[in-house]
């Protein structure tokens, strides 16, 4: 077997490397694969060269590890390859600006401690007693708005 396609195959591994460290992490299918194959590539330099080319099939394939591992953070810290957008949205966060302490609405299912409950624009909103069972129909009037909750009470008449 030829020196060069030996070389060919400890790069098709250093490839593989690449591939699943870089572009589809998380699989370790071709992360084995390229190790495999690397190995494959020293045994071969051993075994059809001695023991001088199979110890820098080992330094060469040490250094193109190294080298594809650098060349692939240096592509992904630049903006070429990375994702460079920052997600500053919440997930569940609603907008309780139109509502306040003192409103009133009507409890639209039973309140039992969490229900629905309509206000001023017949928008169902979930709301919260504070503990107290309150029936579907039931006037009720907003007591504190905290932490992405509205809690009610019915109204006392």
């Amino acid at each position: 077997m030829s020196l060069f396609l030996i070389i060919i195959i400890i790069l098709i591994g250093l490839l593989f490397l690449f591939v699943e460290v870089f572009l589809i992490p998380g699989t370790s299918v071709l992360a084995i694969l390229g190790i495999v194959v690397i190995l494959v590539g020293i045994y071969l330099g051993y075994k059809e060269y001695g023991p001088t080319i199979g110890n820098w099939m080992v330094v060469g394939s040490l250094i193109g590890t190294g080298l594809t591992m650098y060349i692939g953070i240096n592509r992904i810290r630049s903006k070429q390859w990375g994702l460079h957008t920052v997600m500053d949205s919440k997930v569940n966060v609603n907008d309780f600006s139109e509502y306040a302490v003192g409103d009133q609405g009507v409890a639209a299912s039973d309140i039992r401690p969490e229900g629905k409950a309509h206000f001023s624009e017949n928008r169902r909103v979930n709301v919260y007693s504070m503990g107290e069972f309150i029936d579907a129909g039931t006037p009720i009037e907003i007591i504190k708005i905290q932490h992405n909750k509205i809690y009610v009470q019915p109204i006392k008449q």
